[in-house]
């Protein structure tokens, strides 16, 4: 299997051009380019295309401030009960 379409972005590759197109799409809201893999090589190498990173999958949700705060007070006090002080002072 060898690549032919990929996104400048992450450096995805595909066989398929729609599975790049539905890349971009989905992970960078169509802000992105798809190119052809031979293009994308000498690009790299002349510096007009970035390193791939790893990208982020998943769901992202935005929590509100409160919800934070609260997650992060469980967690500090689950590391107090770990570090065996059973009655924290706050």
């Amino acid at each position: 299997m060898k690549p032919k379409w990929v996104c400048s972005n992450y450096g995805m590759w595909s066989t398929r051009k729609f599975s790049v197109k539905r890349h971009i799409t989905n992970q960078h809201n169509g802000y992105a380019s798809l190119v052809p893999y031979i293009e994308y090589l000498v690009g790299r190498q002349s510096g007009l295309y970035p390193p791939s990173t790893q990208p982020e999958y998943g769901y992202k949700e935005n929590k509100s401030h409160l919800e934070t705060f609260g997650e992060e007070l469980w967690k500090e006090m689950a590391r107090i009960v770990a570090r065996g002080n059973r009655n924290p002072q706050f």
